[in-house]
């Protein structure tokens, strides 16, 4: 498989995977969510209700579920691409390079020191500044 349709590929499947994240969180929690901000604000609180005590027994699939869905759902609000680094998927804007799933892994180990809510606003603010003509 070249790079390009690996990378289609990738693309593919974390879409697949942001909207199981979607249905379960629809079947477990009756929360709807979108690829939106206000989505992405209600990360900590799904993760602290789930998991108010220690991380999940399967981190390693939270981890994919979650930060695809991040990492889809920043594509839609901020802009963006996947992109392969040495430090695994994230999504290229700019010259920034977000590493959603580190993020997600970081939050679920580390509490609410490690807020997506938190890591988001502070990246959109930062994105703003450097590229006002770009994020309204």
């Amino acid at each position: 498989m070249e790079q390009n349709q690996f990378r289609q590929y990738a693309q593919n499947q974390f879409r697949q995977y942001a909207q199981i994240h979607i249905d379960i969180t629809k079947k477990s929690f009756g929360i709807d969510l979108g690829f939106d901000e206000k989505s992405i604000l209600k990360l900590d609180d799904l993760i602290q209700e789930a998991w108010p005590d220690q991380p999940p027994t399967q981190i390693d699939n939270v981890i994919l579920l979650f930060g695809s869905f991040l990492g889809e759902a920043i594509k839609q609000t901020l802009g963006g691409e996947w992109v392969q680094t040495e430090q695994g998927w994230g999504i290229k804007i700019g010259d920034a390079t977000l590493m959603v799933f580190t993020k997600i892994k970081k939050r679920l180990l580390n509490g609410i020191e490690g807020s997506i809510s938190y890591y988001y606003q502070i990246t959109k603010g930062m994105l703003k500044n450097n590229f006002k003509d770009i994020i309204k």
